[in-house]
């Protein structure tokens, strides 16, 4: 959890407005599945997969621009906390000030002015999250003018999503929606399943590896930001209330620092070292996995005093009371899952009785 109110109230926000993204997302994707015909899957497969991959792009963009409004402020809430000015660093211009020629008539018209690379202080509390519409570029979006704390000039702080090279999640999303999809249907139907049921779970498979191919727009937004941030020390895990099982067991583990003394960049390394120690974080062998159908978002974390977010301390309590020192490697795992599924429907009786 955040070290301010401020902060915690940001987190939730943005947990909750990538869950919209991803219902959104899911709407339209249910209206593309009808052109997945199941009686000519080699025919309508391709055609299908190409709409699917062009939505996934557009609330993917929009993802990570919901997280690079999160990141900047969420960081300009932190970073008082522990005594650091929440400027941008200075090797990663990613604002400019825009100032709009004045209303007065009778004012001289001033040409429009921008700086690029200052240090921009970021609204301290945004109006909200929600983006407006993708201009054609839908590299950057504007927050509202009256947030600009301290400055009393006309105009608007923008703010410029990371530069990402999605070709390598591109091939992955293809590959997932060609096997879960098309692929996939048909070979359900060879094991034995009627047509009717091999549709119903290919959509349930695909329309989950979709989701968490659009999810990755903020998620590695953050991760991309947090390479370049010397403050950020970590990172912690936030489900919602009612996570599956893998995702509660992570998050119990609570803040996860990309080494020991959880000290940011070394001293006797370079910023591309730390880039990649920070992506290792995220990616590969790290703590920080998802599933298809995962929701979970991600909080930076600027000091290892930092609460934890939602029920994090409880999944620990658990952790550390049945499966900490009694159990090891897969087996562990299986049992974490065994008792915290049956906590779940022991928890669904008790709502229903």
């Amino acid at each position: 959890m955040a070290l301010t109110p401020e902060g915690r109230r940001l987190t939730e926000e943005h947990r909750r407005a990538q869950q919209q993204v991803r219902d959104d997302f899911l709407a339209e994707f249910i209206v593309l599945w009808a052109l997945l015909d199941s009686a000519r899957l080699d025919e309508t497969g391709p055609s299908w997969v190409r709409a699917v991959m062009n939505l996934i792009r557009l609330y993917r963009d929009q993802s990570a621009r919901l997280s690079t409004a999160y990141y900047w402020a969420f960081r300009e809430a932190e970073l008082p906390a522990i005594g650091v000015e929440p400027s941008t660093p200075p090797d990663i211009p990613r604002a400019e000030l825009v100032e709009d020629e004045p209303d007065d008539e009778e004012s001289s018209p001033r040409p429009e002015r921008r700086r690029r690379g200052a240090r921009l202080e970021i609204p301290r509390r945004p109006s909200s999250l929600e983006i407006p519409e993708p201009r054609r570029s839908r590299v950057r979006f504007d927050l509202d003018e009256d947030s600009l704390r301290g400055d009393r000039r006309r105009g608007r702080v923008i703010f410029e999503v990371p530069e990402i090279n999605w070709e390598r999640e591109d091939r992955a999303a293809e590959i997932s929606l060609n096997v879960l999809g098309p692929i996939g249907q048909k070979e359900k139907t060879k094991r034995g399943q009627r047509l009717e049921e091999a549709r119903d779970n290919s959509f349930v498979q695909s329309s989950g590896a979709a989701s968490r191919s659009v999810f990755t727009g903020g998620r590695r937004s953050l991760m991309r930001l947090a390479e370049d941030d010397m403050q950020f020390v970590g990172y912690i895990r936030v489900t919602d209330g009612n996570p599956c099982a893998f995702c509660a067991m992570l998050a119990s583990r609570g803040p996860v620092y990309p080494s020991k003394g959880a000290a940011g960049m070394r001293s006797n390394e370079s910023l591309g070292e730390h880039r990649k120690r920070v992506r290792r974080m995220f990616e590969g062998a790290g703590a920080f996995k998802v599933h298809d159908h995962c929701a979970c978002t991600i909080e930076p974390v600027y000091s290892t005093d930092t609460e934890w977010p939602g029920r994090a301390r409880e999944f620990r309590q658990l952790w550390d009371d049945h499966i900490k020192g009694k159990y090891s490697g897969a087996e562990a795992r299986r049992e974490w899952r065994r008792l915290y599924e049956r906590l779940q429907r022991e928890a669904r009786r008790q709502e229903i009785a």
